[in-house]
């Protein structure tokens, strides 16, 4: 199959197959999110769409899991969403899941019984980006959307029966905003209440000095990694979710956590946390030339 890079996936699906349902993203204007700038958003014709699952299906008939790309499938009218779902179900009898990436304001376009309907055809995993519950920093980095409708967008997909997978990115409020991006972010994953929650941390590379003075502005500097460390923990201990896997192993973070359960091992990630930030040993955090996006 001849896909149309760049390409992205959650590292959680790195054993999906990888349909790409559109190309780019809807938004695409996101400060902290390079991406797709390359492409312009697409919903693929459905003729194009068939043709790649029916050869799919012909390499690959037992697959289990289905990831469906690019960076914003969900803006898709629902009715296409449905031929796209259904065929996969015709053509992969094994099929038990398929997962995507969604923005809160195409889900919030969607009907609460065209989600339903998403989800009987196996939607069942949402990749989705809270970035951080603070208003005045959505606006600033361009998310395109407001804490509440992130809340409202989220709330619809779950009571729909889909799951949600969300994430915030460390250091996204730089040095000054770094307490109240953390605070507010917990208070909205709070509201949310997501079956799986993550950090990503903000990596812009050898940019960082367009990034602080241009991009963003105003007095903007980046956290360092033991800043990152401490608005992480920030961020855990205002948690208060039930039966959220939590975990921090994505490559741009510098403390690497994984297999750890809210609220049941709340008190051993802050106590790691602790550790990093009191004693960081090498073979704790992870160096600079292992991280990335």
């Amino acid at each position: 199959m001849d896909y149309d890079f760049p390409l992205f996936r959650p590292p959680s699906e790195a054993r999906s197959l990888i349909l790409q349902v559109t190309l780019g993203c809807s938004w695409n204007r996101c400060l902290f999110c390079t991406s797709y700038r390359t492409k312009e958003f697409l919903v693929r014709p459905f003729e194009e769409v068939e043709r790649d699952i029916v050869g799919m299906s012909e390499c690959y008939p037992v697959a289990r899991r289905i990831f469906l790309a690019d960076g914003d499938p969900m803006a898709a009218p629902a009715d296409y969403l449905l031929k796209v779902l259904d065929l996969l179900n015709r053509r992969f009898p094994s099929l038990e899941r398929i997962s995507t990436y969604a923005g809160p304001t195409n889900l919030m376009t969607k009907t609460p019984g065209e989600l339903r309907m998403l989800k009987e055809r196996k939607l069942d995993l949402l990749y989705l980006g809270i970035e951080t519950g603070n208003d005045e920093l959505l606006k600033r980095v361009g998310k395109g959307a407001t804490a509440e409708q992130i809340v409202e967008g989220s709330r619809k997909a779950l009571q729909a029966g889909l799951r949600i997978s969300a994430f915030i990115i460390l250091g996204l409020g730089g040095v000054d905003g770094s307490h109240e991006h953390a605070k507010d972010s917990a208070r909205v994953a709070n509201r949310i209440g997501p079956q799986f929650l993550a950090t990503l941390t903000l990596m812009v590379g050898s940019d960082a000095r367009i990034y602080e003075e241009i991009v963003m502005g105003g007095g903007f500097r980046l956290i360092d990694r033991k800043q990152s460390l401490q608005e992480l923990r920030w961020f855990v201990e205002d948690l208060e979710l039930a039966g959220c896997k939590f975990g921090t192993e994505h490559a741009s973070n510098y403390l690497p956590i994984t297999g750890m359960t809210l609220p049941g091992d709340k008190d051993a990630i802050l106590r790691l946390i602790d550790k990093a930030l009191m004693d960081a040993s090498p073979g704790m955090l992870r160096p600079e030339w292992m991280r990335g996006l």
